[in-house]
């Protein structure tokens, strides 16, 4: 019922922006939106909406934007969040905040800083959620691509653009904004502060000007789950509880966990430009920015191991899911056959630091017939992370009884309990094992490009020409480290109270559900006391020789290091022609040869897990060939249909390409990189009618089909592991790594549409409207593990609503964001049962009050249904993944400027 009501609001909305584009001509400010020539000045919703439609119709290729209102005033707090709102792109959540992108059903996306690339640590792309939604003069995504961009992101390209001093009136600019956000689940309060100076002025040399932009943010967060971990069969001694005939048929998952994630990321960021146009043709930027994250996180859990192979099984009862393959327990209770029942809390704390500096030089000259471009950036980064493990059982537990579907009051999951334990007293919390683990990745760029454009004529086919060059050369590195301990005293696992260290409380908050309560150790006062924890380990576990230092050894873990250069060529040519109708567009190809080579460490473990450790390295060398076209037809001056080819590219990742493995003598089971990986390819077609109106109107549809090829999963399968016992050729071990898919389908709709009611009298002309729905017929990839072969991230259907109101004086927006269902991994094992998020959506609404013309004032609110997230196991929902809570935000900001 409820999702019939919003595809009406959608229809009502799409027929009042249909309004606005049939209104008549003399009820529209068509003088305003007609000069292609004119210089727009964002402020407002309007001065916002505006603009994006301006990039957009005069973009070479489909894209879509957001502008900020003002100097600091995205409409959203964040990057992911904001382009949610765009057709076409989908966000998952993370920590309050948005996190993972995916563009029309894919998540291989890259990322650029003023059209140059940006990436972080080993990974191929930047954490947009790390650069302050404050800083940002607009973000772009970009949909198909032309030759003279970078190659990367076979799902797009999303570009920040920051601001620059030669953007702001001549003079002096002061600006900053204050918010403070405040949250419904663990009361928390997070503070956002930004300040932007910049001068614009003219001097015997030329017009300069310099603008430093600054943020700080800290987001506190908290977030209650209650899940269920990956679905199997049973193995040992369980299997004695069951007939025969089940025994390879029925399914339960391996754990089930309550649990609270909680902390606070901290983001100093700042951005410094000095720009010089010496003429008419000649100019020069040089620029820096630094972004950071900081975070300090716990995430406290009662965990408890449902197939353990060392249980006796009782009260079994099953699901009726209608899986005619697998039977699906709903509820059982667990009993050691021996020793002591796998489960209690389990603390891990954890701090993480990421810092990321880059420089960019660019000068740029022109006359009448040419233009030439120069770039070149350095960028470098590094990503720390340190975390702390305690895991406790509890000596008293005679069994534990589960319910794997039950209703837990905010959706569906798990239920559990520890049979013969008192949860408040901490006498019967043994230690059973204290770990921790440290990484660090590192990563150096340095990268220039050459552009040249000439101009060919003015009315023939070839109307100009353009080339350029790029080098890229980077470098990175992976190192981490672990160690455990199964401390003793007097022989047995200490309990809490012999500890001697503070422990902590954590109760699984869930609304008409009573959640449990339980203790474990604190993780930050173990590291304020760190040096005598580890005094204390080194005298009681049988592993202390390594708890020696303060951190453990880097060279332990699964380490590896790349050296990888890029040289790129590209040719394009602008064309135009008349064929009854105007025509122009680009087309050209970019060819890139991608050459590297890495080192990694490879780990063998024998029989009694004594480790072997040795390097291995090796090298690549290919040549991708990126072809494009791209067509504009101009049938009025307000109507105009693109036609796109594109192919594009995606590298695989350095991680997966590690050439690494890690061999388990003991259970006869590899984990591994896969040096052999090819690239991910793509064939994309895609088209789209645009039509403009008015100051901001505008409708579109538009339909893609990309043709996806080599799409990279992780897996396990069985194979031939030549340091495990067996005849050579005959598998006989479980290798987990990254394989190639075969090829894909993906092909949809997209249909948008905005207008402010200008021909309405009064008060009504101030009103505003939004709308797009994003459809994807197919969203396929060819696992060869007979899945359903539904795309990780693929969502059906998505769509936004919005409603403005806009005045100098005020401003107010209503928005609503739908995402249908989508999975979210590729489960090999018992591809049935791959996990699967149920649909999403959030309501969020702003008001925004400019008293005096150099102060705004604002109050918004997110997630204001305080809408949850549930996932499952299966497509089919056979069995509840469990539930996330996600908190409503509501925040308090002012903003100046002068």
């Amino acid at each position: 019922m409820i999702s019939l009501k919003i595809l009406k609001l959608s229809t009502a909305l799409s027929s009042l922006v249909a309004m606005g584009a049939a209104a008549p001509a003399w009820a529209q400010d068509s003088s305003a939106s007609e000069s292609s020539d004119q210089s727009i000045v964002v402020t407002g919703v309007r001065g916002s909406v505006e603009a994006a439609a301006t990039k957009k119709r005069k973009s070479k290729q489909i894209v879509d934007s957001i502008v900020a209102e003002d100097v600091g005033k995205l409409p959203d707090n964040n990057v992911p969040e904001a382009i949610a709102r765009v057709t076409g792109v989908q966000i998952s959540r993370e920590h309050g905040e948005g996190a993972e992108i995916s563009i029309r059903g894919m998540t291989d996306i890259s990322t650029t800083i003023n059209g140059n690339d940006a990436a972080s640590g080993v990974d191929r792309s930047m954490n947009l959620s790390d650069i302050p939604a404050e800083l940002l003069k607009s973000v772009e995504v970009y949909k198909t691509r032309t030759p003279d961009q970078i190659e990367g992101g076979i799902a797009g390209t999303v570009n920040v653009e920051l601001r620059r001093p030669l953007d702001l009136d001549r003079g002096l600019t002061v600006a900053g904004s204050f918010r403070e956000v405040f949250s419904s689940i663990g009361n928390t309060k997070s503070p956002y502060g930004s300040l932007l100076v910049g001068d614009r002025f003219d001097t015997g040399l030329g017009e300069m000007g310099f603008l430093v932009n600054a943020s700080y943010t800290r987001n506190h967060y908290n977030e209650t789950f209650l899940e269920s971990e990956t679905p199997g069969v049973f193995a040992g001694t369980d299997l004695n509880s069951l007939p025969a005939d089940q025994r390879t048929t029925t399914i339960v998952p391996y754990a089930v966990n309550y649990g609270v994630e909680e902390g606070r990321i901290s983001r100093p960021s700042v951005n410094a430009v000095w720009q010089w146009r010496a003429s008419d043709q000649l100019d020069f930027v040089l620029e820096g920015n630094y972004f950071s994250s900081r975070e300090k996180r716990s995430r406290d859990r009662l965990h408890l191991v449902a197939r353990n192979g060392t249980y006796n099984l009782s009260d079994i009862t099953y699901a009726d899911n209608g899986n005619a393959d697998y039977q699906t327990v709903q509820g059982l209770t667990v009993t050691p056959a021996t020793g002591i029942l796998a489960g209690g809390p389990e603390a891990y704390y954890e701090k993480v630091k990421s810092e990321n500096y880059g420089g960019n030089f660019e000068t740029h000259w022109h006359n009448d017939q040419t233009q030439i471009n120069f770039t070149a950036q350095y960028n470098k980064s590094r990503r720390e992370n340190y975390g702390i493990l305690s895991v406790y059982r509890f000596s008293t537990a005679q069994s534990a009884t589960l319910d794997m579907d039950t209703d837990v009051g905010s959706g569906r999951g798990p239920y559990m309990v520890f049979n013969g334990v008192d949860l408040t007293d901490p006498s019967e919390y043994l230690l059973s094992n204290l770990h921790d683990e440290r990484s660090v990745e590192t990563s150096r760029s340095l990268s220039s490009q050459v552009d040249l454009t000439q101009k060919l004529t003015e009315t023939g086919l070839l109307r100009s020409f353009q080339m350029g060059a790029r080098y890229s050369n980077r470098k990175i590195r992976f190192t981490n480290g672990y160690r455990d301990s199964s401390p003793r005293v007097a022989g047995s696992s200490p309990t809490l109270d012999d500890l001697g260290y503070d422990y902590t409380s954590t109760t699984a908050h869930v609304s008409g559900f009573d959640g449990p309560t339980w203790f474990n150790l604190d993780g930050a006062s173990l590291l304020n006391n760190f040096d005598a924890v580890r005094s204390w380990l080194q005298s009681t576990s049988t592993t202390g020789a390594d708890w020696s230092t303060r951190y453990p050894d880097l060279s332990v873990g699964n380490g590896y290091g790349s050296r990888e250069q890029t040289f790129a060529v590209y040719g394009q040519f602008n064309y135009a022609f008349d064929a009854g109708v105007p025509v122009d567009g680009v087309f050209g190809a970019r060819v890139v040869n991608t050459w590297g080579i890495s080192d990694s460490v490879q780990t063998r473990f024998d029989a009694n897990w004594n480790p072997t450790v040795t390097t291995s390295s090796g090298r690549g060398n290919f040549v991708d060939v990126l072809p494009s076209f791209n067509a504009i037809a101009h049938f009025t001056p307000k109507l105009q249909l693109r036609l796109a080819w594109t192919k594009n590219v995606q590298r695989v990742g350095f991680y997966e390409l590690r050439p690494s493995r890690v061999i388990e003598l003991n259970n006869l089971t590899v984990y591994a990189g896969n040096p052999d990986l090819k690239a991910y390819t793509e064939n994309s077609f895609d088209a789209s009618l645009e039509y403009y109106f008015g100051r901001a109107g505008s409708i579109s549809v538009a339909a893609y089909l990309k043709k996806p090829k080599g799409y990279i999963y992780y897996s396990v399968a069985q194979e031939y592991v030549p340091e495990f016992p067996g005849a050579v050729g005959v598998p006989n071990g479980s290798v987990w790594t990254n394989r190639n898919a075969g090829g894909g389908t993906f092909q949809g709709y997209e249909i948008a549409g905005q207008t402010f009611f200008d021909f309405l009298p009064g008060i009504l002309r101030n009103f505003g409207a939004s709308a797009n729905l994003t459809y994807l017929a197919k969203g396929n990839i060819d696992y060869p593990d007979g899945s359903d072969n539904n795309a990780i991230g693929m969502s059906k259907i998505t769509y936004n609503l919005a409603l403005y109101y806009d005045t100098p004086e005020f401003s107010a927006r209503v928005a609503w964001n739908y995402r249908s269902r989508y999975r979210t991994g590729v489960f090999s094992d018992y591809p049935e049962f791959s996990p699967y998020m149920d649909a999403t959506s959030r309501l969020d609404a702003a008001i925004n009050y400019t008293p005096v013309k150099f102060l705004t004032l604002s109050v918004e609110g997110t997630n204001l249904l305080k809408n949850n997230a549930q996932m499952w196991w299966g497509k089919d929902r056979l069995l509840p993944y469990g539930v996330r809570l996600q908190a409503r935000t509501i925040q308090t900001s002012a903003r100046f400027r002068f």
